[in-house]
């Protein structure tokens, strides 16, 4: 294939300087071309290598934000001898965008056993920080498999796809599917595509797709380490500077239009691909978060989960921090010592500091009452400060005086996706049965999977179904997430209010499943908007085309005594990876300003 890059403002307009801080952030590695993932992981098990000097002041640190990033900052700070307090707006749980539905405060399914992620639901085992905390906390024993593809429920070593595919009223597995065993005029199921691509599945022709990207990335199996790095950067740099202003709907409909193929075709397979790869919705997003996540997210990667819910992740932080915790307590202005004027407020202990107001939530809020709750303003004053909170959240604060130009810009205009779950309560795990098993409860067609976990795809509402991967010890039944959806696809059902999307999301299982399945839908559901989420303001950051080049670079840099963490900070946006980055970065900035500072009193 061979694209037909438009001139930009020329190669100039992205600096090569910029390219490659780019792609070693990506790769995580530094100048020197040394991996940082030893360094991060030391500092997340045992803490800074170089100490305070005995004599150092002790110093104060402010956190903005109780999410995944903010606890690890804390706590990393917090064994390094700081004083440090964090600030949640919250005021009923950490954890950010992780957050589990489980029996707690309230009833959330008939079955008090059940539990389901309302977030973050998969932690890839190449992903090495949330690895590495998951063993610092002493979670490893409660992790388990997150099958993303169904299982064999003999043999869960075994890869079984027979969730299904329901598309254009065509309904097949995804084994028969992926291996041509479908009649002819079923094979693209439903999707008019040409007789050049019947026999290609979508994941394979879209493997085409990015076959050029992908091979400017490849190093040689003999390659030594150093070689292999520096590929790697040349590659990114190269793989930025092409496509960092495409979308993926640019970048296939030049790739099918290279192959020769009307724009009308290329439409086609755009939407057959889109479908099934999860990209439809966000076609119009930038080309390098869907190839990045390609990396990620595939039928060959593996996951984990935490038995009972990845909630037990941040808790396990917050319980080191009880004392640093302030719950109920939003920022709203935020003052610094910057070269303007406007930051008086912001002194600490007789010097130039961070200053930081906050109010709680009001007596009643979105028709939720809170009995005898007043609404109160609290100050804090610290020497340094982190802003652990998602721009999009960030853009409602106050900042005195204000931060520069470019942050600023970041701030305004970083793309925050939607992203929408729904979940049902089922008493019997009807989706694993064999045929047998079906027959001696519910008449007709058989839908059942003889498998545990995974997903069925679908082009209707619902579009991502996913299946618990374990049962639930002491339950017969289990919590399907019955609609998984981002982006535009999330906002339909963000219009919708939220007890009337159980109903929705269940006809839309039925659709897949047949009728007969309500009779164990218990009447428990939840649900989820992250973008109807007060203190998220969108499920992730995600690049609108030419963002990565244009804000990125602005966006972890520090400002004086503030500091900005989150996974919108790195370059892995929506994992926990990528918030974990951020920081053990914004724990070693604050770090080594502290020890400059104490060196320079001495």
């Amino acid at each position: 294939m061979s694209f037909q890059l438009l001139p930009q403002c020329g190669d100039s307009a992205v600096s090569d300087a910029i390219l490659d801080r780019l792609a070693r952030e990506i790769l995580m590695v530094d100048e020197c071309d040394d991996s940082l993932v030893p360094l991060y992981e030391r500092v997340i098990e045992t803490g800074f290598d170089r100490p305070l000097p005995p004599h150092a002041e002790r110093r104060d640190v402010l956190i903005v934000g109780a999410g995944i990033a903010g606890l690890l900052a804390g706590r990393i700070l917090k064994r390094a001898g700081y004083n440090v307090t964090i600030l949640e707006a919250n005021d009923s749980r950490v954890g950010g965008r992780i957050k589990t539905f489980h029996s707690g405060t309230r009833r959330v399914f008939e079955d008090p056993k059940q539990y389901a992620e309302a977030g973050a639901m998969r932690i890839p085992t190449t992903h090495p920080l949330v690895n590495k905390l998951i063993d610092v906390t002493g979670l490893r024993a409660k992790t388990q498999p997150f099958f993303n593809v169904d299982v064999d429920r003999g043999d869960t070593t075994k890869k079984a796809f027979r969730a299904w595919l329901r598309t254009n009223d065509v309904q097949a597995r995804k084994i028969d599917y992926n291996s041509g065993k479908l009649p002819p005029a079923l094979r693209s199921m439903g999707f008019p595509v040409p007789d050049q691509f019947q026999d290609l599945t979508a994941d394979a022709i879209l493997t085409d797709a990015l076959a050029l990207p992908n091979s400017w990335l490849a190093v040689g199996p003999d390659d030594p380490p150093e070689v292999k790095t520096k590929k790697q950067i040349d590659g990114w740099k190269r793989v930025i500077r092409a496509f960092d202003e495409y979308s993926m709907l640019r970048y296939l409909r030049e790739y099918f239009c290279g192959l020769g193929l009307s724009s009308e075709v290329a439409e086609n397979l755009i939407a057959y691909v889109g479908t099934f790869q999860n990209l439809t919705s966000r076609l119009f997003l930038s080309f390098i978060h869907s190839f990045v996540d390609t990396f990620y997210i595939s039928s060959s990667a593996s996951y984990v989960e935490l038995a009972g819910g990845n909630w037990q992740l941040p808790q396990a932080l917050a319980g080191g921090l009880k004392g640093e915790l302030v719950m109920d307590a939003r920022a709203v202005e935020v003052q610094w010592p910057g070269e303007e004027a406007g930051s008086r407020k912001a002194m600490h202990r007789g010097r130039p500091g961070v200053y930081v107001r906050t109010v709680n939530e009001p007596p009643v809020k979105r028709g939720v009452a809170r009995a005898e709750h007043r609404r109160i303003e609290r100050e804090f004053t610290a020497d340094h400060l982190i802003l652990a909170i998602p721009f999009s959240a960030l853009r409602f604060v106050e900042v005195h005086p204000p931060l520069n130009f470019h942050k600023r810009r970041a701030i305004q205009e970083l793309h925050y996706d939607s992203a929408t779950k729904v979940l049902l309560e089922f008493s019997e795990r009807f989706w694993e049965w064999d045929e047998e098993e079906w027959r001696k409860h519910m008449p007709g067609d058989y839908f059942g999977h003889n498998s545990e976990g995974g997903s069925s795809i679908t082009d209707g509402p619902n579009r991502f179904i996913y299946f618990p991967s374990h049962a639930v010890e002491g339950s017969r039944g289990g919590v399907v997430l019955a609609s998984y959806t981002w982006a535009d696809e999330a906002n339909r059902w963000d219009s919708i209010p939220d007890e009337d999307r159980y109903g929705y999301a269940l006809k839309g299982l039925t659709d897949v499943y047949g009728p007969e399945i309500k009779r164990y839908f218990t009447g428990f559901g939840q649900t989820q908007s992250w973008m109807d989420d007060y203190y998220a303001f969108g499920e992730a950051a995600v690049f609108s085309p030419g963002q990565m080049t244009s804000l990125h670079p602005h966006i972890p840099t520090a400002e004086g005594p503030v500091h900005f963490a989150g996974e919108h900070t790195s370059l892995k946006h929506a994992w926990i990876e990528g918030a974990l980055e951020s920081a053990v970065r914004t724990a070693l900035e604050v770090h080594c300003e502290a020890l400059g500072e104490s060196e320079q009193r001495t």
